[in-house]
């Protein structure tokens, strides 16, 4: 997705031609997720940056034409901590917007490093009705995250959708 991939699901249903509840509780999530964030993931292509590393020290990650070799997705997203970095977010585009897909919650902001893209005319959180403030320096745009309702804490990730 954000490397221009796509999600494999693997759900096989029983020999009856049932799916086992925990598959369909799956789907079913990741089908109210997409309800809320598809748009960064449907008909999008890699932005110029595919992530973002919190600081710290990065893993060491090989690169292949097709694939990244030692891509252990749950350890890449999870808090930094012992000096280690991990994954702030993962960046799709679509027409003149940017996506960044985000595995935790940030808390009270994000900042969009690197960025040298037209400065973002707005910046939306999927999902929220209001759009939120933001500053746009030179390489980075930082932006004021609102209070989230218990429903929109509840997401597996969230997207900061960059309106240029």
């Amino acid at each position: 997705m954000s490397r221009g991939g796509n999600l494999l699901l693997d759900i096989g249903p029983a020999a009856d031609g049932t799916i086992p509840p925990i598959m369909e509780e799956r789907l079913l999530q990741i089908g109210d997720w997409l309800k809320v964030n598809g748009e960064a993931i449907y008909g999008t292509r890699p932005w110029a940056q595919a992530k973002q590393w919190s600081a710290g020290e990065q893993p060491n990650v090989s690169y292949n034409q097709e694939f990244e070799t030692a891509y252990d997705f749950s350890k890449l997203i999870a808090a930094p901590r012992d000096g280690k970095a991990s994954v702030d977010a993962f960046f799709t585009a679509k027409g003149e917007s940017v996506y960044a897909i985000l595995p935790r919650w940030p808390g009270r902001q994000f900042t969009l490093r690197e960025y040298t893209g037209a400065k973002p005319k707005s910046v939306m959180l999927l999902g929220f009705a209001t759009p939120l403030r933001f500053k746009s320096g030179t390489s980075a745009v930082t932006v004021e995250l609102p209070e989230l309702s218990d429903k929109l804490l509840a997401q597996p990730a969230w997207v900061l959708e960059f309106s240029r």
